[in-house]
Formats: structure tokens, C-alpha cells, sequence
């Protein structure tokens, strides 16, 4: 029998949680060594680094689409079914990998030269982002692998494949960026091959553990494992409203860094470090909407219907003590925080009032996250993508006034946030609390 209660939530999370707050630290990693190179450095790896972001979340996007669907056959207990499932995304995101660096090569150029308006911004954008984009084939296929072992709610791997990452690209952040041991200094670009070869071992190891730790022959690895045009399009079924969902999401982060852009380098900087502080909570509340996803899909696969809103709370449960006790240790300590990232007192002076709008922002993140996540658990993926239009909709005009038309100074900028965070929550209470996803079938 399915039952989550807090020691089966703790037992499947805190792997996940501990593995992405890992992960985060791999971009404070990156944002604090380029902190120390420079301002535009530090701004253009922003740009750079949502735009890339931008293009995986469409692998990411099919691989939770991919999760929906191995989560409520883990459910059925059709243990057999899911390495089908998983080889049809692994599929889908190589070929998805080499056409997107190959696009990117050939035009980013030429797009990034209409929105960035500095010609020194624009090359360091470049810089970091072709190199950075290789990663793409590495970062792609962790997303299928993660995929499948939050869907079997076996995530016990996926903490020492972020630790793997951490430490390997903190060693090569430190020794390209810098130089040492033969190597030229290579600044930003050392970066970017910095994180592709970390990714590139952090899914060695997760490979590694799927071959000699998962019951290859229960989960079907054993059988021959063909391409299925019928099952790929029941995962694209689901997966192409996530994937318009997070094109529109993180698409909203870009523009909001091209606007800051035109207030100049401080400005972009400051909200580079930000949106590198902004992603401890963020992240441990996407891993929370992550677990949410899978454990809503499973009970449903079992045909709990009943259990998918008490257990959406007792996550959110779960997760608020620590969640907002790191809101108030940030609130104590924002010039701890920000020294992180750079030694410029003057720059931490300035991000120190954008900063705490920047919490006030991310205190709805949460509870809004973990109720979204649950409508893609139940399989209703185009009114996830509703929701998202709604958010993005007034996130956008929120920006254009603020940014575009007031320009406002950065204070002002964040509030755009909460408007965004606000609708998500709302929305996705209301939406599972008529409980119209009852008894869907995948």
C-alpha cells in the first residue's frame, strides 16, 4: 500500500533537496569566481546563463513529461514498462542536444545582437555561452536519468552525482578561470568548459548507478528496447504544454535581464547576484514541487485519489520550517550573503535593498510551486500552461512598466515577482481544490 507520511517524504526529498541545493552551489560557485574578474563578466554570464537554461528546460520539460508517465506506471506497479519510457527520452534529448549547439553556434550571434544593445556585453555573452552550450548533450541526459529515479521515488542517487558536480567544477572553475598547471587563464570562457566537464561526469556516475545499483530486469532494461512513435507522442502529449510552460517561464527571466541591461552594468550585476541568492529557496522549493509531482502521479496510479490533496500539504509541511527559516537568516545577514558573490562594497550597498524585495518576492514561491507541480502529477499539463500564461502575462506587463516605461530604479524592478508568484499560487490552489483532474487516465 502507498502511504506518504513524513518519514517516507523526508526518505524520498532530502536526496533530491540536499542533490539541487548542490547544484545551486555549483552556480555560486561560478557567479563568485566571475564576481572576481568582473563586472561584465559577471552580467553577461547572466544573460548567457538563462539563455542556456532556456533551451534545456525543453529537454527538461519532456523528461518531466516522461516522469508523469513512469511515476503513474511505478504507481500501477507495471515496474516493466519504465525503461521503455526512459529510453524514448534519452532518444528524444541526444538528438535534441546536437541540433540546439548546432543552432546555437550558427545564430546566436546574430539574435543576441538585437537585444543587447552594449558591443562589450554582447562578446562576453558569447564568450560564455558557446563553450557553455556543449554541455548541453551531458545536462540533457541527467534530466531523463533524474527523471526516472524521482519516478520510482528511488532518489538516493542523484545527492552524490550533484556532489560530484560540485567539487569537479569548483577544481576546474578555479583552474581555467584563473589558470594554473599549464593553463592559461581563461576567464569566462573557462567558465563555461568548467561546467560541461563537470556535467559530463556528474551523468557518468548516474549511468554508473542505474547499471550496477537498479534491478535492470523489474524495471525492463533487460528486454530490447525499440523506438515507439505511439509512446513518444503520449509523452509529447503531455510534455509540449511543459515545455511551452517552461519556455514562457524562464523566457520572462531573459527579457527581464535584457531590460536591466539598458540600466546599466551595476544593475545587471546586482541582479546577477540576486538571482544567484534567489536560487537556495527557489530550488528547495522546486525540489519540493518536483517530489510533489511524482507522489501525486503515483497515488493516482494506485487509485488514491483521495490522498493526492493531504499529501500536496503535507509536503508543503514538510518543507515549511526550513524553507522560511532561511528567509530569516537571509533577512539577518544580507551583507553575508552578497559578499559571496563580489568584494565591491560599493556594488553590496546597492543590491542590499533590491535584496530584501527579492525575499518579500520568493516568500509564495512555495506553497505556489508545490500546487502547480501537482496539477502536472495528475497529468493536466494544458491547464499547468493556463496558469503559466496568466503569471506570465502580468509578470511581462509588470516589467514594461516598471522597467521599460517608469524606469524605476532595482527595488522597484523585483516587485514584478511577487505579481507572478501571487496568480501561481492562487490559481493552483483553486484549480486542485474542485478537483477536476479526478481519474485521469495516461
Amino acid at each position: 500500500m502507498i502511504t506518504y507520511n513524513y518519514s517516507r517524504i523526508f526518505k524520498i526529498s532530502m536526496p533530491l533537496i540536499l542533490g539541487m541545493m548542490i547544484q545551486v552551489l555549483v552556480g555560486v560557485t561560478d557567479t563568485a569566481f566571475l564576481g572576481r574578474v568582473g563586472e561584465i563578466e559577471l552580467g553577461a554570464s547572466a544573460i548567457a546563463g538563462i539563455l542556456y537554461l532556456l533551451i534545456y528546460m525543453i529537454a527538461q520539460s519532456f523528461a518531466v513529461g516522461a516522469q508523469i508517465i513512469m511515476a503513474r506506471r511505478n504507481g500501477e506497479k507495471n515496474y516493466h514498462k519504465i525503461a521503455q519510457v526512459l529510453y524514448q527520452v534519452l532518444s528524444f534529448v541526444i538528438l535534441f542536444s546536437c541540433v540546439s549547439i548546432a543552432l546555437i553556434y550558427r545564430f546566436s550571434e546574430t539574435v543576441l545582437s538585437y537585444a543587447v544593445e552594449s558591443p562589450v556585453v554582447l562578446a562576453a555573452v558569447l564568450g560564455y555561452l558557446l563553450p557553455r552550450s556543449l554541455g548541453l548533450f551531458f545536462s540533457c541526459g541527467k534530466a531523463a536519468f533524474r527523471a526516472f529515479f524521482v519516478a520510482i521515488t528511488n532518489t538516493q542517487a542523484l545527492l552524490p552525482a550533484a556532489a560530484v558536480l560540485l567539487v569537479s567544477n569548483f577544481i576546474f572553475d578555479y583552474w581555467f578561470i584563473f589558470g594554473g598547471l599549464g593553463i592559461e587563464p581563461m576567464g569566462l570562457g573557462g567558465a563555461a568548459l568548467a561546467s560541461v566537464l563537470a556535467e559530463a561526469l556528474s551523468l557518468g556516475y548516474l549511468i554508473g548507478y542505474t547499471l550496477f545499483k537498479i534491478n535492470l530486469r523489474q524495471y525492463g532494461f533487460c528486454k530490447y528496447l525499440l523506438w515507439s512513435t505511439s509512446l513518444f507522442n503520449e509523452i509529447f502529449r503531455l510534455s509540449v504544454w511543459i515545455i511551452v510552460q517552461n519556455l514562457l517561464s524562464w523566457g520572462i527571466w531573459l527579457y527581464f535581464f535584457i531590460e536591466i541591461e539598458k540600466l546599466g552594468s551595476d544593475a545587471l550585476a546586482i541582479s546577477n547576484i540576486l538571482r544567484s541568492v534567489s536560487s537556495l529557496p527557489f530550488i528547495f522549493a522546486n525540489a519540493l514541487a518536483m517530489v510533489t509531482s511524482s507522489v501525486v502521479s503515483n497515488l493516482i496510479g494506485a487509485a488514491k485519489d483521495r490522498e493526492v490533496l493531504p499529501t500536496a500539504f503535507r509536503i508543503l509541511k514538510f518543507g515549511f520550517f526550513p524553507y522560511y527559516a532561511c528567509f530569516v537568516l537571509m533577512a539577518l545577514f544580507p551583507s553575508w550573503f552578497l559578499r559571496i558573490y563580489t568584494d565591491d562594497t560599493a556594488l553590496i550597498s546597492q543590491a542590499i535593498q533590491p535584496f530584501y524585495t527579492m525575499l518579500l518576492t520568493y516568500l509564495l514561491a512555495l506553497p505556489g510551486m508545490i500546487y502547480f507541480y501537482a496539477i502536472y502529477g495528475t497529468g493536466k499539463t494544458q491547464t499547468a500552461l493556463i496558469i503559466e500564461v496568466l503569471c506570465s502575462v502580468t509578470y511581462i506587463a509588470a516589467i514594461k512598466i516598471i522597467v521599460g516605461i517608469l524606469r524605476l530604479d532595482l527595488v522597484w524592478c523585483w516587485t514584478s515577482e511577487l505579481s507572478y508568484y501571487i496568480i501561481l499560487l492562487a490559481a493552483s490552489y483553486w484549480y486542485m481544490r474542485r478537483k477536476k483532474w479526478c481519474c485521469e487516465i495516461i
